[in-house]
């Protein structure tokens, strides 16, 4: 889910990892075990707590397919998502990739350099530091993860909101709903030379897929819910993430509770200008830190960007 999420239980729900991350108790609430502990048998119920759940979604530059790699790329795709179970409700933040920020331990530099100088975890305490946000996971996949995984699940259904024509990401669309295969996907959530507002309006357009990822996982678990079964494992060998299996699968059942029109999409706040001779984002003040504490206090934001 937390592909809508992120609630996107693929992205979310299919977020095991290239390497399966160590058990570890579930910061959100635990499902419940039955059985003798030789014999155990676990069923993994919707989330229903009443404090939020924040799940970090990147995606790395890299074009490797070693997850060392993928991980110490730049995080071009930055998308905090929080998740309400009690009201049945998520929001998700998109971040610019150039935002100039202080990166705990280093330099004040652009975003999305944290990935490469410590990996994810640098990026996660980055996001805290700078949204006072406490991170509960993250998931990271790359080009090639997005794509395959687009493709198994059978593609997206995205609308696209206007013409694009791009030679650099390959995006070359028409305006309207329509579905988009693993290369299409991939073309769409990366142009920035073709859109309104440059890397704004990628960064929404991302948001957009990940909306179109809990529509589709929703609608074929609908139909049958094996899909469960099918989006989890077309996550299987493309992402990296904390999540513990147990957590995942509740985050996967929260994703089906969400219904699409009480997500919103919301860009943080922003302005481009100069760092020298660095075209950069500086986050816009106060604005900024009121929508980062709106959004720590429920996980929510009660309206969404235009574009």
């Amino acid at each position: 889910m937390i592909a809508l999420a992120a609630l996107t239980a693929w992205t979310v729900g299919g977020a095991l990892g290239t390497t399966p991350p160590s058990p570890q108790p579930a910061r959100a609430d635990t499902p419940v075990t039955i059985g003798a502990a030789s014999d155990r048998t676990e069923y993994f119920p919707a989330i229903t707590g009443s404090r939020p759940i924040f799940v970090l979604a990147l995606g790395s530059d890299s074009r490797s397919n070693e997850p060392d790699k993928i991980a110490h790329g730049h995080s071009d795709v930055m998308q905090l998502i929080g998740i309400n179970p009690a009201q049945h409700k998520a929001t998700i933040l998109g971040f610019h990739r150039d935002t100039w920020v202080h990166i705990p331990g280093h330099d004040t530099t652009r975003l999305n350099t944290a990935m490469i100088e410590g990996g994810p975890q640098l990026t996660v305490k980055t996001f805290e530091a700078v949204t006072h946000i406490p991170i509960d996971y993250y998931i990271l996949t790359s080009f090639k993860g997005w794509t395959d995984m687009v493709n198994q699940i059978g593609g997206l259904f995205v609308d696209i909101p206007y013409r694009e024509h791009d030679p650099y990401s390959k995006a070359f669309f028409k305006p309207g709903y329509q579905r988009l295969n693993g290369h299409n996907a991939l073309a769409f959530a990366r142009d920035r030379h073709d859109t309104p507002d440059g890397v704004y309006s990628r960064t929404l357009n991302q948001a957009r897929e990940l909306q179109a990822a809990q529509v589709g996982f929703q609608q074929q678990f609908e139909k049958d819910p094996v899909a469960l079964f099918k989006w989890i494992a077309a996550g299987l060998p493309d992402v990296q993430t904390d999540l513990p299996f147990s957590t995942l699968m509740s985050l996967a059942m929260t994703a089906l509770s969400i219904p699409p029109k009480n997500v919103n999409r919301v860009l943080v706040p922003a302005h481009s200008g100069m760092e020298g001779t660095a075209s950069v984002a500086f986050l816009t003040q106060p604005k900024a830190d009121q929508t980062f504490a709106d959004f720590r206090k429920d996980g929510l934001l009660n309206y969404s960007t235009p574009g």
